[in-house]
């Protein structure tokens, strides 16, 4: 009798442990990742919330998307907050040694794949200004009057090297009786067109969201960098590059070719998240790319041949399966 009891419980155990395990592998399916993406209103929140929508489509993973930057992601994904974020490589490369604008090196740091379009700096101001260049701004520090992000985000650090270049800063700026405002890509946009500000300084894919919808209330222009800036700005990792001739219809200087810099964009992940999740994500991109091209007109560039291309940090073993598996990756 008691070995039969004892036999019924251990068939008992056996039951409620494999319940347990069940559950576990069900609950793990249905989490939420989290992707820290850009400022609201900006290339980068558009891009994660599309292509989390085509990812949940396809396998059922419910991606949320959180406003970020290159400067706060990093974090994000080291520390677990966010699984996914866009990043750039000279803040990649930056989080990883522990360097400027960083205190600490971050571990964690996988990545999906590169390429996922460029960001253009855009210094947009109002077309009744009498200004044509940067320079001509910042000879005398009570012209200026500009938004850009909030304080340790990408745009705002590269803002602050740009300043370094016309040797100031914001104290120097406030004490002659300009002013920098700090706020999301719509918030910037709509400072500039109810006229509490008279330029941006932003980072954005093209055509940029936040440019064309200021274009179509108020007259703006985007001033070129010069050569000297450009240079000054590409020892901390930017490439010169343009934004090209009819990128914006209503810019009054849009059919122009506009001298600028740029970051590319790079989907990281972190390095704990399992192996089949980050494979199913990769695959549902790489195979999708007529559809990424709805998502954000920049991501027209995007080729999953070239994705794992200089990555900067290792690639996920996901994704490398992926890449892999479809003969690009040897």
């Amino acid at each position: 009798m008691k070995k039969n009891l004892s036999i019924l419980l251990l068939f008992v155990m056996v039951v409620v442990l494999s319940a347990c395990n069940n559950e576990k592998v069900e609950s793990s399916d249905k989490q939420t990742l989290t992707w820290a993406s850009g400022a609201q209103g900006g290339g980068w929140y558009t891009m994660a919330g599309g292509i989390s929508s085509l990812i949940k489509e396809e396998n059922g993973i419910n991606i949320s998307t959180i406003p970020g930057g290159s400067l706060q992601n990093m974090p994000f994904i080291s520390k677990n907050e966010a699984q996914l974020a866009w990043m750039q490589p000279p803040f990649i490369k930056a989080g990883l040694e522990g360097t400027e604008p960083f205190e600490q090196k971050f571990n964690d740091i996988s990545i999906i794949g590169n390429g996922f379009g460029t960001n253009h700096f855009h210094f947009a101001i109002d077309a009744s200004s009498s200004f044509n260049s940067i320079d001509e701004i910042f000879e005398d520090l009570k012209n200026v009057s500009i938004a850009t992000t909030p304080v340790n985000n990408s745009d705002e650090w590269v803002f602050n090297k740009v300043l370094e270049y016309y040797k100031t800063d914001y104290n120097e700026i406030k004490a002659a009786g300009g002013k920098v405002i700090h706020g999301s890509y719509q918030e910037q946009t709509d400072a500039l067109r109810n006229g509490n500000i008279d330029s941006i300084f932003s980072q954005l894919s093209l055509p940029a969201s936040a440019i064309t919808e200021a274009s179509v209330s108020k007259e703006i222009k985007i001033l070129p960098m010069s050569k000297e800036l450009i240079s000054y700005l590409s020892q901390f990792g930017l490439d010169s590059n343009t934004i090209p001739a009819g990128t914006y219809q209503d810019v009054t200087n849009g059919s122009d070719e506009i001298q600028t810099v740029s970051m590319g964009n790079v989907l990281t992940v972190n390095s704990k998240l399992d192996e089949d999740t980050v494979y199913k994500i990769t695959k549902t991109i790489n195979e999708n790319t007529e559809k990424l091209i709805n998502v954000h007109a920049s991501l027209f560039v995007y080729d999953p041949k070239k994705a794992f291309l200089n990555p900067i940090a290792p690639l996920h073993p996901g994704a490398e399966k992926y890449y892999k598996e479809k003969g690009y990756l040897e």
